[in-house]
């Protein structure tokens, strides 16, 4: 078979773009804000930003290398160095995306019906009961299936369309354009909203209560572990996303300056959003009279998005109420919908190098697989469903990765180049251990309680690791460049 061209990006902006597009989500303007209300303002941004220099951006630049060096994806990536046995970790990677692609495209399907909700003022004041009985139709429990939502399917569906037509494109003409667009927009948008928000009366205490430090929480382990899965989990780390879009770059792309603009632009994306939030708390406070360390009781990303988010808007009046919230929730969408570009791209690469298939059919097999399990986060039980996954497949599962990731590029095989002499040393030796501490702590959490969300996700893995093993011994051809 004669080798095939494969696409680039245009211009490093708009791979910089593409991958800011990646990392930022729902963790950036939602829960980034609840944990650092939680831990303590200040005291969260400061672990916060050591995690970042420690792990985030060595991380970043360990996928992006991995990608740039192989031109593959990451389950052929780890065939080069490891072979079929390092081909588990990668199909492994490669489920926890489908999984993740399935329930975020459906959140993502919420924030196009509450822009509408939100544009049309029918988000009534009891915005609880609005979006648990009467959107989501939530169930008593996992085991009570519950009612299909048809609205929350067709906006999924919504999202699965667009998807498939930005994505069916070269990543020069789809991802890179989009991307090149739309994040710009969100930047400016949350800009705005945030001095809007710490210009209302009382707003200014938020950013004093936001960047004024709890030094008694520093040392709390707790904090800690919060810090480091929110940081894997914003910038997609351990799951071969950044390893699908850097495999696009051109030998002259510039990985290190790229991966530093990626990890600084998704910080400040979460910073510009926790500003926000904390001047909309603030003025909350001045307005009831309520102490600010009283306002927000869960850092749920459902809750805080789509019940306490709304209730606040009830403060603003009518008018800006619908301004705001049409632009917040189209800010969310935005969010919502680059990271299910990302994690469908990083998918359907491994199609097309492995199964040898051409790019339209590798994206519209991987949204008709995604789609498929949508279905199942459409019930009334999917919140639980959600709940129940979210630790393996957004906890357990990525500290996986990220340790084989470790393991595979950087011990068995040598030939990759970090020429950063800090960032070779937290990878081998600040990263395991630290990885590790969590993945332990994260196990003893689980084996003190095990009920039916447990043994779904255990079943979970238990399934996908027998699908991976497998996917990684099954016989394929040499690696080709994918059909465009």
């Amino acid at each position: 078979m004669a080798e095939r061209v494969q696409s680039t990006w245009k211009s490093q902006a708009g791979f910089v773009w593409s991958l800011i597009g990646s990392a930022v989500g729902f963790a950036n303007i939602l829960s980034f804000s609840a944990k650092a209300y939680k831990n303590g303002g200040g005291a969260y941004l400061i672990p916060y930003v050591i995690a970042l220099f420690v792990i985030g951006i060595p991380f970043l630049l360990l996928e992006g290398k991995i990608g740039q060096k192989w031109k593959s994806p990451l389950v052929s990536a780890y065939g080069i160095v490891w072979g079929r046995s390092g081909k588990i970790l990668g199909w492994m990677a490669v489920l926890a995306c489908l999984t993740i692609g399935a329930f975020y495209i459906v959140l993502t399907g919420y924030s196009v019906a509450y822009t509408f909700f939100a544009a049309t003022d029918q988000i009534p004041e009891n915005t609880q009961s609005f979006f648990l009985k009467n959107f989501l139709q939530i169930s008593p429990g996992i085991s009570d299936f519950g009612t299909f939502s048809v609205p929350i399917f067709c906006a999924t569906l919504l999202v699965g369309f667009v998807s498939w037509i930005v994505l069916r494109r070269p990543v020069r003409e789809g991802i890179e354009r989009v991307c090149s667009f739309f994040m710009p927009l969100l930047a400016i948008i949350m800009g705005l909203f945030a001095a809007t928000a710490l210009l209302l009366p009382g707003g200014s205490e938020g950013l004093v209560h936001y960047l004024k430090p709890d030094f008694s929480k520093i040392l709390d382990f707790g904090l800690w572990r919060d810090v480091f899965g929110q940081l894997f989990f914003s910038l997609s780390l351990g799951l071969g996303i950044v390893v699908g879009y850097s495999r696009h770059t051109g030998e002259t792309a510039n990985i290190g300056r790229a991966m530093f603009y990626v990890a600084i632009g998704d910080f400040l994306v979460s910073f510009i959003a926790g500003s926000a939030i904390f001047g909309c708390l603030a003025h909350i406070s001045y307005v009831q009279g309520v102490p600010f360390d009283q306002i927000l009781t869960t850092d749920s990303t459902f809750e805080i998005g789509f019940i306490l988010f709304p209730k606040i808007l009830k403060f603003f009046g009518p008018l800006l109420s619908q301004l705001i919230g049409t632009l917040f929730f189209f800010c969310v969408f935005i969010a919502g919908i680059t990271g299910v570009f990302s994690i469908v791209e990083s998918i359907a690469g491994n199609m097309e190098v492995e199964f040898k298939t051409s790019r339209p059919k590798a994206v519209g097999t991987t949204l008709l697989i995604m789609l498929s399990m949508a279905l199942f986060f459409c019930m009334g039980n999917a919140s639980h469903l959600v709940d129940s996954l979210a630790p393996m497949v957004l906890g357990t599962n990525m500290l996986i990765g990220g340790l084989g990731l470790i393991a595979a590029f950087l011990y068995r095989n040598r030939s990759l180049s970090l020429n950063e002499p800090f960032h070779r040393f937290c990878l081998k030796v600040l990263a395991p251990p630290i990885l590790g501490a969590i993945l332990i702590g994260n196990l003893l959490q689980e084996a003190s309680h095990f009920d039916l969300m447990a043994a779904v996700r255990w079943s979970w893995l238990g399934f996908a690791l027998l699908l991976s093993i497998y996917l990684g011994r099954k016989e394929t051809s040499k690696i080709v460049n994918p059909v465009y």
